[in-house]
């Protein structure tokens, strides 16, 4: 049997640009924006972070720029859903990429519940720069978070797998085995770029933990085992899904990549 066709270069470039967009959607389409929309005085700007000056907004106002961040992944996952669904399969590279940047963005979302309800910090949480500080009992909330997060997150792997399973073809176990390896290398690229971007910053690993580190390894911790959950006697009739190499996806990742990090990585004071 031909051996199925996957570039790795390509399938690396797409999910790095996929992971670092989705992250710039969250802290500067959602918090930065929120912040300055507001009336807020942003004071830092960083790859994995947003400092809000607190003392420029009103309480609510604090709670909506925590709140920007999950509800703009939200936003931005469906809207990566809507256009996966109407993209040609043709197309396997942008096909992917919607796939990918859907799939992270709704994980953002739905983790950031769970995150907060579990550990009490992040945007939605009851620590100082979340969405419930300060709200009693706290253990309500964080206990309503934690279902919510856990809840949502499963609704974002059910939603994940059924497109996974319209793109990738094939059959039986190595079908399986495919759509595990493509969803884990774009998993363990997403970790990789997000720390190596994380350690610009100026504040050092603290950052690396609590940010880039957590959103990448734990808020996408589903792309690592999900797709043991596609049905395995599915024959799909389908040939087997194709990545063949593409110099313009790379080019295009490299390029957002290096400006990404140059802007936002060791941090853009205003």
């Amino acid at each position: 049997m031909a051996k199925i066709k996957v570039d790795l270069l390509t399938l690396i470039a797409i999910s790095a640009f996929s992971f670092m967009l989705a992250t710039a959607v969250h802290e500067h389409a959602g918090h930065s924006l929120a912040c300055a929309l507001l009336g807020g005085e942003v004071k830092e700007l960083g790859a994995f972070y947003v400092d809000c000056e607190t003392a420029s907004l009103s309480d609510m106002g604090n709670r909506l720029v925590s709140f920007a961040g999950p509800l703009v992944s939200l936003i931005f996952g469906i809207f990566g859903v809507a256009l996966f669904d109407r993209a040609f399969k043709a197309n396997s590279q942008l096909k992917f990429f919607l796939w990918h940047f859907a799939t992270t963005n709704l994980m953002v979302a739905a983790g950031y519940s769970l995150f907060s309800g579990v550990a009490g910090i992040g945007d939605l949480g009851t620590g100082e720069s979340g969405v419930f500080y300060n709200l009693q009992p706290e253990w309500v909330y964080r206990v309503g978070l934690s279902i919510l997060g856990l809840a949502s997150y499963y609704w974002v792997v059910r939603i994940s797998i059924k497109r996974m399973d319209t793109f990738i073809g094939g059959e039986g176990n190595e079908r399986i085995g495919r759509a595990q390896m493509i969803s884990l290398i774009a998993y363990l690229t997403g970790g990789v770029i997000a720390v190596l971007i994380g350690l610009l910053n100026p504040y050092g690993l603290i950052i690396v933990l609590i940010s880039s580190f957590t959103s990448s390894m734990g808020g996408t911790s589903g792309l690592a085992w999900m797709m043991q959950l596609l049905d395995r006697k599915k024959n799909t009739g389908e040939a087997p899904f194709v990545l063949v190499r593409s110099w313009a996806w790379i080019m295009a990742s490299v390029i957002f990549l290096v400006a990404y990090a140059a802007i936002f990585g060791r941090t853009l004071y205003l």
